[in-house]
């Protein structure tokens, strides 16, 4: 971190306003975004909230002569991650978290863990990376879960090249397991409104399960409870043979969901900004774009400090020294609204 001249320039516990600043400091912000990504020792999350990871990899082989699945079997013993092989992939594994809490125990493990099983695994077209965040983190005022309609559907461009981790383009098989929602979260607004939270968790649970967010898990009875499958899932992320990224993705969905729940959350900003885009970026072949008004707009919204913002930016950019594989070819940045 101390290498790291943009921590210089923005010091990380301050809460600059980036959307506020003007063509040279913009451009010297993305000039130093070229900078290496540290694995943090915790989010600064409260200890009651939760989240789960599900790591989806393809096309499973043997290393050094061991049944590759029976090796991360070996790894996961005497912890409660879980590991399966998964129909839905390419020569596909599934590993299962518990249900997690922000320290650095947890995130040390994951980067053992997925150092561990780089050798038998590659990211493929259909692989995934779910998040589970625990219902509570939203609780029973309606207007939270209202607030997190409206936001995801203003600024789901944003979400989805963010979560496509250190790839430029969301996997294939995005639009089958991993609908966009934006139209959908913004009619269910408009439908929710002026309905009670029960009617407001029933009606979600019944929306589709293969959409970027996920609420057939969420219980209608026990809100407020931490149990095991009371969650909201996020369904858009790739996945990431990076730990840095897992915790930069599971750092956005719970800032965003504490920012809903918020009294700062700003109507005035996010129905603008809804009106201004007017649906224009609702095609997911413009989601792999760079859309730099907005992305500053979403981080001064959900962020409280320069750090979180500068790791979002970073990843949104791909300014990383993760960029493998599939990097396709880049897309110009939209500066202007």
């Amino acid at each position: 971190m101390d290498n790291n001249d943009i921590f210089k320039y923005l010091k990380p516990s301050d809460n600059d306003s980036l959307s506020k600043l003007k063509g040279k400091d913009i451009l010297n912000i993305i000039e130093l975004l070229d900078n290496d990504l540290d694995l943090r020792n915790n989010l600064g999350l409260d200890p009651t909230i939760t989240f789960g990871l599900e790591l989806e990899y393809e096309n499973i082989h043997s290393y050094n002569d061991k049944e590759p699945l029976e090796s991360i079997k070996e790894k996961l013993q005497k912890t409660y991650w879980v590991s399966k092989y998964d129909s839905t992939l390419n020569f596909g594994v599934e590993i299962n978290s518990p249900v997690l809490r922000d320290n650095k125990e947890n995130w040390l493990f994951l980067d053992d863990l997925i150092k561990f099983i780089k050798p038998y695994v590659s990211i493929g077209d259909k692989s995934g990376g779910h998040i589970h965040v625990g219902a509570p983190i939203l609780g029973d005022n309606k207007d939270s879960w209202l607030n997190f309609l409206k936001l995801w559907s203003t600024y789901e461009n944003i979400i989805y090249r963010f979560t496509n981790g250190e790839f430029i383009t969301s996997r294939k098989s995005i639009a089958q397991y991993a609908m966009p929602t934006m139209k959908e979260f913004k009619n269910f607004y408009g439908i929710l409104k002026n309905s009670s939270l029960d009617k407001i968790i029933k009606f979600l649970r019944n929306t589709r399960r293969y959409q970027s967010v996920n609420f057939w898990n969420v219980s209608e009875n026990h809100i407020n409870e931490l149990l095991f499958k009371n969650t909201i899932e996020f369904r858009c992320p790739n996945s990431s043979l990076s730990s840095i990224v897992w915790q930069n993705n599971v750092n956005l969905f719970t800032k965003m969901l504490l920012y809903c729940k918020s009294k700062n959350f700003n109507d005035n900003i996010i129905d603008n900004r809804f009106i201004i885009n007017n649906y224009k970026y609702d095609n997911l072949y413009l989601y792999d774009e760079i859309f730099l008004d907005q992305a500053l707009e979403f981080v001064d919204l959900i962020f409280t400090n320069n750090l979180d913002k500068i790791y979002f930016l970073k990843q949104y950019f791909k300014s990383f020294d993760l960029k493998k594989e599939k990097t396709y070819k880049e897309p110009k940045i939209l500066i202007k609204k």
